[in-house]
């Protein structure tokens, strides 16, 4: 008697394992196509998206036309200037480069994030570099605001034109984008490390946050 009853006991177990597993394996196998088919949203929720809106340095031509772009501001090069944008008469006065290049003198190790454009032609290009400054030991990081660079013929060109307001409110929307935003974050805080360590730095850096601050006051306050 004992042995048969041991003999159903085990049947049984055998019987509800049986069960548990057919129901478990279907619930497994749906959670597990429901990960890898909204695995992009999961990871964009939790913060560990590794998907980005732009791409880095991915058009050497871009590359190249942006680095000589800022090294002809630095060297307030007129003629180079003209060259490489679709209006080349705004650099016919060249008073506010040559006013920024007494204080910016140089740019290096120059990053160009890109995001697509409004047309197949167009990209949307932040350039990031540390930039060296007079009478300033440290090359803090600068995110130059958005260059429209559109391709005319076989040649890139940054567009300096009155740009549409449609092109317009596509780059405010990109630059609310926490891609961009994280960017503008890395070089503020940048900044602020050589503030506190380099002396020569500091006194720049604070009338730059407080020119800054005027201006968001001020655009907040014609907004009202």
């Amino acid at each position: 008697m004992g042995d048969n009853k041991k003999k159903r006991v085990n049947s049984r177990v055998k019987r509800n394992l049986i069960i548990m597993w057919a129901i478990f394996i279907p619930v497994l196998v749906f959670v597990v196509l429901f990960l890898v088919k909204n695995k992009d949203e999961l990871m964009d929720g939790m913060g560990f998206s590794e998907d980005h809106i732009y791409e880095v340095d991915a058009n050497p031509e871009i590359n190249r036309l942006v680095t000589d772009f800022f090294n002809a501001y630095a060297a307030c090069d007129q003629m180079t200037l003209q060259k490489l944008v679709v209006d080349p008469t705004q650099f016919n006065d060249m008073t506010i480069v040559q006013k920024k290049a007494a204080v910016v003198t140089g740019y290096k190790n120059i990053k160009c994030y890109t995001v697509k454009g409004l047309t197949d032609d167009a990209t949307v290009v932040y350039a990031m570099a540390n930039i060296s400054i007079a009478n300033v030991i440290s090359t803090p990081l600068e995110l130059n605001h958005a260059l429209y660079v559109v391709k005319k013929g076989n040649t890139y060109l940054i567009d300096n034109s009155a740009l549409g307001k449609d092109v317009l409110d596509y780059i405010s929307t990109i630059e609310q984008k926490p891609d961009i935003q994280e960017l503008a974050k890395t070089v503020k805080a940048d900044q602020e490390k050589c503030a506190a360590e380099d002396e020569t730095f500091r006194e720049f850096y604070k009338k730059l946050t407080e020119n800054q601050n005027q201006k968001q006051t001020t655009g907040e306050t014609e907004q009202k």
